[in-house]
């Protein structure tokens, strides 16, 4: 079984969010199961010298009037997986991120750049018997390459199968129709039934359209997403192709998110030796120069701060455990106002609450492993991984059930594991945030949370039976 697998953003190469993660362990697990996955991505600035060199270069022309499109061969060299990397000079090597300028704007070109891309994909997908590795199974990623489902539909003939995998419905690529000329597509492709959005045209609807099979990153998000309120406009395309949409749910890379072997933080431990956890809590109230205090709860964030990740409601609902004496760290940057609400909690309570604006990756894995409790109120969620890290850490979550948190986090019965909460409001959140209280003056029974979470598997190994299932269903009998 082969399988293209295509992204925007691969981890250890790039990374913005939780697709990188995706696409680095996902395939990888795949390889392990015997299939045989390679991977293709843009040629951002800077990724080609972090991997070997290029074992095989082809020139694919200049089809976008942008330069040459170079398609190099070579592969991770921590994994031996084997990458594609699409080289263009005037689209990818640029001064920013992948997506955004370095005054943090959309590019005025994305509908070219990941047009171009995805056109490299199709192409592959297309003709990669004349390549001398032809795919069964083009696997799509979000809107960057939500254009190839259209190239492929677009060229009349018997490809591969497309699988599209969506990360966050509300990104969805959409351009204005003034620029659709410049994707090289074929006006067939932009109709109702098609990339046509709204007075636009979609990359993502796209990719839903002319998709063999869906999926999404949780079995809920996955119905979530039919209805008006999630469905971010596109509820009504995905409605009448639910027998295609799956839900399966990401998973965690244990070589990187586990107490037993976590470089990160003070002290290793496991579900045997779980009182060693108090020893990584005192080093991150030292780090947060916060008291070192066992006795009280220490709750944690660490998160984009927007209203989607519900991060607003946490100040007020805090109020009641912190005049109880309960500590927060927070870790995150984002919108302006809401840094300045958390840096305002921080001088309202400068020995309980600790704020630290921006990301720092070894930091957080000082929070997972140092934290009592780990809040992610989102409003809605696709599927969450920090609170699978959570669960693994033996940090009881505290989630609004949805997404993806709804199927991993749960208050009730013997397989209780965290704390939830129905509604996005503050007051929901209180009285959540009061049942942690109450649980927190029975040690045994937060204890068995506890071991609950970290029992639990949720390895890409554990996942990867779900895909092969599906790619299977999808090849010619």
């Amino acid at each position: 079984m082969k399988i293209l697998f295509a992204a925007s953003e691969i981890h250890p190469l790039l990374k913005t969010g939780g697709l990188a993660d995706v696409a680095g362990a996902l395939p990888l697990a795949l390889r392990q199961q015997g299939a045989d996955v390679r991977l293709i991505m843009p040629a951002y600035r800077g990724i080609v010298e972090k991997l070997p060199p290029a074992q095989r270069t082809t020139n694919l022309g200049n089809p976008f009037d942008v330069g040459d499109l170079i398609l190099l061969e070579t592969h991770l060299p921590a994994t031996n997986t084997p990458i594609f990397l699409v080289q263009c000079q005037s689209l990818f090597e640029r001064e920013g991120g992948p997506y955004l300028d370095s005054f943090g704007n959309d590019y005025w070109d994305n509908h070219i750049r990941f047009a171009a891309f995805s056109w490299v994909c199709a192409t592959l997908a297309q003709y990669g018997n004349l390549y001398g590795w032809q795919p069964d199974i083009l696997h799509l990623n979000d809107w960057q390459t939500g254009f190839a489902a259209a190239y492929l539909k677009s060229w009349k003939l018997r490809h591969p199968a497309i699988v599209t995998t969506v990360h966050n419905l509300r990104y969805n690529g959409s351009f204005p129709l003034d620029s659709f000329a410049q994707t090289r597509l074929s006006g067939d492709v932009l109709n109702l039934h098609g990339m046509e959005f709204y007075g636009r045209y979609s990359a993502l609807k796209a990719a839903l359209c002319f998709a063999d099979a869906i999926t999404t990153v949780s079995p809920t998000y996955a119905q979530e997403i039919l209805t008006s309120e999630y469905g971010d406009g596109l509820d009504s395309t995905l409605r009448p192709r639910q027998d295609r949409l799956h839900g399966i749910l990401n998973g965690v890379d244990y070589d990187e998110w586990s107490p037993e072997k976590d470089a990160h933080i003070e002290q290793h431990y496991n579900l045997e030796t779980l009182d060693k956890k108090q020893q990584n809590k005192l080093a991150l109230l030292r780090e947060s120069d916060l008291p070192e205090d066992l006795n009280a709860p220490l709750f944690a964030v660490v998160s984009r701060m927007t209203e989607q990740k519900g991060l607003d409601l946490i100040p007020g609902a805090m109020q009641h455990a912190l005049a109880q004496g309960a500590k927060l760290v927070v870790l995150g940057s984002g919108d302006k106002w809401l840094e300045q609400d958390y840096l305002n909690l921080a001088a309202q309570y400068p020995n309980q609450v600790a704020v630290r604006i921006g990301y720092d990756e070894s930091y957080s894995h000082r929070i997972q492993a140092g934290a009592d409790v780990f809040m992610i109120p989102s409003r809605f969620e696709p599927c969450g991984l920090t609170q699978l890290y959570a669960l693994k850490y033996g940090t009881l979550p505290l989630v609004r059930r949805t997404g993806g948190l709804a199927d991993t986090v749960f208050e009730g019965g013997s397989d209780a594991n965290g704390f939830t909460f129905e509604h996005a409001n503050g007051a929901d959140l209180s009285y959540a945030i009061a049942r942690c209280l109450t649980l927190w003056g029975d040690q045994d029974a937060w204890q068995q949370r506890q071991r609950n979470g970290m029992g639990q598997d949720h390895s890409w190994q554990s996942k990867t039976g779900a895909w092969l299932q599906l790619y299977r269903s999808l090849m010619p009998r």
